[in-house]
C-alpha cells in the first residue's frame, strides 16, 4: 500500500492542537505498523516546516524535522522531489482548475501522487478527494 501524505495530514499528526490530532496520529501509527510505503513531497515538507513555525512554533518545526529524517533513515518514508517536469504538470492543473482554490503545492502533490499511484491520499482538506484520489483517515 502506497500512501501520500499530505500538508494538513502532517499537521494533525504533530500538533497536539489539531482538532483531527488523535484521530491522525493513530491512523499514521497503524500505516507505520503496517510498513505501509509513505510518501510526500520537498514541497509539502516546505509549507509543513512554515505552518509549524508560525503557527505552533520553532520547536515544533524542528521536531517535525527530526522526525521526518528519522522516518527516511528507517525506509518508513519516501521524500519525493518536484523537478520541473512535475512543475510544468502541475501549473497546467493549477491553469485549467480557476473555478478551485488549489494551491500550487496541492498541484505538485496531484501529480506526484497519480504518477507514483498512491492507494490513497492522507489529508484532512477536500482538494484529493475533487480529484478522484481517495482519502483517509
Amino acid at each position: 500500500m502506497r500512501v501520500f501524505v499530505d500538508t494538513s495530514g502532517w499537521i494533525a499528526i504533530v500538533d497536539d492542537s489539531d482538532r483531527h490530532h488523535s484521530e491522525a496520529k493513530s491512523h499514521y501509527l497503524q500505516l507505520l505498523r503496517k510498513r505501509a510505503g509513505l510518501l510526500t513531497s520537498n514541497y509539502v515538507l516546505a509549507e509543513t516546516y512554515t505552518w509549524l513555525r508560525y503557527h505552533a512554533g520553532h520547536q515544533y518545526a524542528i521536531r517535525f524535522h527530526q522526525m521526518i529524517t528519522a522516518a527516511e533513515g528507517l525506509g518508513s518514508l519516501e521524500v519525493l522531489w518536484v523537478d520541473r517536469a512535475i512543475s510544468d504538470a502541475a501549473w497546467e492543473i493549477f491553469e485549467k482548475y480557476s473555478d478551485q482554490v488549489f494551491s500550487f503545492v496541492d498541484c505538485t502533490s496531484f501529480v506526484l501522487a497519480r504518477r507514483a499511484k498512491v492507494n490513497e491520499v492522507f489529508a484532512f482538506d477536500e482538494h484529493f478527494a475533487m480529484m478522484g484520489f481517495a482519502m483517509r483517515p
